[in-house]
C-alpha cells in the first residue's frame, strides 16, 4: 500500500470504518458532505464572480448528504418502530440505488409513528417535503447529474442551460440537513430509552 494510506504523521489522517457497526457511520459521512457543501457556497455567496462548475460539487455535496441522512432515518427508525410497535419499515434494498422518492414511504411511516411532523424544516406539512424530494430526484434521480455532464448513453443528464442557484439552494438544504441530523438523534435517543426500559421490564420479572 502507497505510504499516503498509512502515514505517520497525525495531523490530516482520517479513520473509517471506526463504529463497531460500519452502517452506524452513515451520519458522520453525511456531516461531512453537508459541512464541505456549506464551506464552498459560503465562498460563492461571498465572492464577486465564480466559474459555473464552482457549484456543481456543491450541489452533489448536499444532494448526497441528504440521501445519506434520510437512508440513517430510514435504517435507524425501521428498528425503532419495530421495537416500539407491531408495524415494520421495509428496509431491503435500502442501500442498492440512489432515487430519494422511494424512500419518502418509510419517512413517513416513521413520523406518523412517531407523532413528529415537519414544521422545523420551514415546510408547511409532509406534503411540501416530499414536493422538494419528488422534484429534486426529477432532476437528479440516481446522484449522476451533478457528477457527470453526460449518462451512459452519451446524452446530457441536464436540460440546455439548466440553472440552479447555488445560494439559495444552500440556504434550504442547510435548514433541512440540520432538521435531519436532528432527527436521527432524536431516533436514537428514542430507540435507546425504550431499549432500557425493556431490559428493567424484564429484570423486574426475572425477579418474581
Amino acid at each position: 500500500m502507497h505510504r499516503i494510506f498509512n502515514s505517520t504523521h497525525h495531523n490530516g489522517n482520517v479513520v473509517f470504518n471506526f463504529s463497531p457497526n460500519p452502517i452506524d457511520d452513515l451520519t458522520a459521512f453525511a456531516l461531512g458532505y453537508r459541512e464541505a457543501g456549506h464551506v464552498l457556497a459560503g465562498r460563492i455567496a461571498a465572492a464577486r464572480g465564480y466559474a459555473d462548475y464552482d457549484g456543481y460539487p456543491i450541489l452533489f455535496l448536499y444532494r448526497h448528504a441528504l440521501e445519506l441522512f434520510l437512508k440513517a432515518i430510514v435504517y435507524r427508525g425501521a428498528k425503532l418502530v419495530g421495537l416500539i410497535s407491531e408495524e415494520t419499515v421495509d428496509t431491503r434494498r435500502l442501500f442498492e440505488r440512489h432515487e430519494l422518492t422511494r424512500l419518502l414511504p418509510a419517512i413517513r411511516a416513521i413520523f406518523t409513528q412517531m407523532n413528529w411532523d415537519f414544521e422545523a424544516l420551514g415546510l408547511d406539512s409532509y406534503d411540501d417535503f416530499a414536493s422538494f424530494i419528488q422534484t429534486l430526484d426529477s432532476i437528479d434521480p440516481g446522484s449522476y447529474a451533478f457528477r457527470y455532464p453526460i449518462n451512459r448513453a452519451g446524452q446530457a443528464h441536464l436540460p440546455r442551460n439548466f440553472v440552479v442557484n447555488v445560494v439559495e439552494f444552500a440556504d434550504l438544504m442547510d435548514n433541512m440537513l440540520r432538521f435531519l441530523e436532528g432527527t436521527v438523534t432524536a431516533i436514537d435517543e428514542h430507540w435507546q430509552a425504550e431499549a432500557e426500559a425493556r431490559y428493567e421490564l424484564q429484570q423486574l420479572a426475572a425477579e418474581w
